[in-house]
């Protein structure tokens, strides 16, 4: 799958997970197939977010020595029998969202109730 496809993958299952949920996305650009992680840019309840998609989460890799079947390592493992495997982590891809502040929004001080 090309990057742009992944890009644009990501951002429409980003948007489904937000309807999903109950939210009301409006999408305000899409990015997907610009140069670097970002995905697009929506709007949910008067807040701008930018949807970024790339290798963010870590996910556990079980490394099998040499010689080893995977299948043979995996049932081994669910057997409680750890056979030599070992684990690491490796980064995954996600989408993720980052709302957009901009500066006046940094220098507003809402009114003091009397």
């Amino acid at each position: 799958m090309a990057e742009r496809d992944g890009k644009q993958r990501a951002f429409d299952v980003w948007l489904h997970k937000a309807g999903k949920e109950g939210w009301s996305v409006i999408v305000e650009s899409s990015s997907a197939g610009e140069p670097g992680d970002e995905c697009g840019v929506v709007s949910i309840e008067g807040l701008r977010y930018r949807i970024h998609h790339g290798k963010r989460v870590r996910r556990p890799v079980a490394v099998v020595a040499d010689g080893q079947h995977l299948v043979a390592a995996a049932a081994n493992l669910l057997a409680g029998e750890s056979d030599g495997a070992s684990w690491t982590a490796e980064f995954a891809h996600a989408a993720w969202a980052e709302p957009i502040i901009d500066a006046h929004e940094l220098n507003h001080v809402p009114a003091q109730d009397a």
